[in-house]
Order: structure tokens, then sequence, then C-alpha cells
């Protein structure tokens, strides 16, 4: 099976720390994790929508509140 590899690594390791995937949020935001994983990968665009939705994704089912420039950091 073919990893997946996040443009957003931040993303990625906040899901892992609370125990949440990439499915989860995905259907918080209404879209398939298929779509949401073109937009993590970079294959299409995050809209500003899409990043306040998922920053308040993790205040809600995490309780933690994130900058979004800390969640969208490219470079680690």
């Amino acid at each position: 099976m073919q990893k997946k590899t996040l443009l957003y690594p931040n993303i990625h390791a906040e899901l892992a720390r609370d125990g949440l995937t990439v499915a989860m949020l995905a259907d918080y935001m209404g879209m398939t994790a298929q779509n949401l994983y073109g937009k993590l990968k970079g294959a299409t665009a995050v809209t500003e929508k899409d990043m306040k939705t998922i920053q308040e994704f993790f205040k809600v089912n995490g309780g933690r509140a994130f900058t979004l420039d800390y969640l969208f950091t490219t470079n680690l």
C-alpha cells in the first residue's frame, strides 16, 4: 500500500496525537477523504474556508486551538 504524504505535517501530527483520522476530518468538512487528501498533498488548493474549518475541527474534537500558521506550515 502506498503511503500518503501530507504537505502539512503539523495537521498530520495533531490528528495522530488526538487519535483522529483524515477521513474524520473530511467528514467534518463535508467532503470525501480522497478530496481532502488531494488538498493536503498539494494537488488541489486549500481555501481559506478549508483552513478555518480544519482549525475549528481541532477545537471541537481535540479541545485545542492552533494558529493557521502552525497548521499550514510546510517546512519542518
